[in-house]
């Protein structure tokens, strides 16, 4: 037993570089909901829209579009471990800058460096994963990398709010990039390369545009249940904190509603993924996105905890849809999985993050409750696609 304690936590053994790969998932997906939970404070100092507040969202989604596929096919023929050293320390400075933001051009642009950094951490931390372990071990793998994200995700809006309530936002990036440099640091020293424990080549067998649209072409419906899925969820977390924050809330409230979002996320992917196993993926897949819709526009409707209760339920609930949707890809293009799930959970994102400007629009034109009716409708627009030919013959 200490003999393999010992190997565990040695440099060169997998297991030891699957720790460094997910602190870092962790430490980038930490700053994951800093912009929805700073986005009332920048609408009151800088006496922005909504809609423009909502493009920050679609700026992120454009940069995530064009850069994910890209990064990702680079990292694939490199095993230099640059991308996920510099990503979440790129992601910190971007996110805990955004609050300090003189103008809306500065915030633009801060969004934009934290979701470069984020786009560059990715598609290496999810294939080092690959990498590094073997591949009998690569499943329970990947689920302690994801696992390690969403914790970042469920903390961040919590560490945002501890941040500003210590140390104060002008110091906040000081503090917070501390614990990313060191992590930098120690990965550069104690994991140069990604070594290729699964015996898989590094480079792609075909290019990036012929690998994209092969797989896209078996695979859209699920693509586009993942776009309104995310756009839903997206549409929740930006808007939803302008509603609360309008009717009173300060800071530290809206960042206890983030948290509570995603702890409900958190706690939902395991027991509709156990539901999912029984019952078979499509059906639960139909069932949650109508479930999902009736919570949301019960939240539109209500007020105070209750609204928040069931945002919290109707939120976590389409979220909770993600590993669905990633495993019924997979299964679909099995030569292709990791295309497929860029496709679906990377690309998808992003284009569930292009609505967010219109959404905004829509929001000053006729009040933040228009925004969230569209935003609970969504989730039933997926019903079209859960009909076409090639969901239909998909594996359950």
């Amino acid at each position: 037993m200490p003999s393999k304690t010992y190997r565990l936590y040695k440099p060169e053994s997998s297991g030891f570089k699957l720790s460094l790969l997910s602190a870092g998932h962790f430490f980038n997906d930490l700053y994951a909901s800093f912009l929805p939970t700073f986005i009332p404070t920048l609408i009151s100092r800088l006496g922005i829209t909504m809609a423009q507040a909502g493009f920050f969202s679609t700026f992120l989604g454009v940069i995530h579009i064009i850069f994910q596929p890209v990064i990702g096919y680079l990292s694939d023929r490199s095993s230099n471990p640059w991308l996920i050293i510099c990503g979440p320390i790129i992601t910190c400075i971007g996110a805990t800058m955004i609050p300090l933001s003189p103008t809306y051009g500065f915030a633009l642009f801060f969004v934009g460096l934290w979701g470069a950094g984020s786009a560059m951490f990715h598609p290496q931390g999810h294939g080092g994963v690959g990498h590094v372990v073997p591949k009998e071990k690569l499943t329970v793998s990947l689920a302690l990398f994801a696992i390690a994200g969403t914790a970042g995700v469920t903390a961040s809006p919590l560490f945002a709010v501890a941040l500003v309530n210590t140390v104060g936002m002008k110091m906040m990036p000081v503090v917070a990039i501390l614990p990313v440099l060191l992590l930098g640091l120690f990965t550069w020293k104690t994991m140069p390369s990604l070594s290729h424990e699964s015996g898989s080549a590094l480079a792609p067998q075909k290019g990036l545009i012929s690998t994209l649209k092969s797989v896209f072409v078996i695979i859209y419906p699920i693509w586009a249940i993942s776009s309104v899925r995310d756009a839903a969820s997206q549409g929740v977390r930006m808007f939803f904190p302008i509603k609360i924050a309008a009717e009173g809330a300060d800071i530290t409230f809206v960042g206890t509603v983030l948290f509570l979002i995603m702890l409900g996320t958190t706690l939902s992917m395991v027991v509709i993924g156990r539901i999912a196993d029984t019952y078979g993926k499509k059906k639960t897949l139909a069932v949650i996105m109508g479930m999902s819709s009736l919570c949301l526009f019960a939240g539109r409707a209500a007020g105070g905890w209750t609204a928040i209760l069931f945002f919290v339920l109707g939120t976590s609930a389409v979220n909770a849809t993600m590993p669905i949707t990633a495993a019924i890809a997979q299964e679909m293009v099995p030569n292709s999985r990791g295309m497929a799930s860029s496709i679906v959970m990377g690309l998808s994102w992003g284009v569930g993050n292009l609505l967010m400007a219109p959404f905004g629009k829509i929001g000053d034109l006729y009040g933040i409750n228009a925004t969230l009716f569209i935003v609970a409708l969504l989730p039933l627009l997926t019903f079209p696609f859960l009909l076409t030919k090639p969901f239909r013959e998909a594996k359950d």
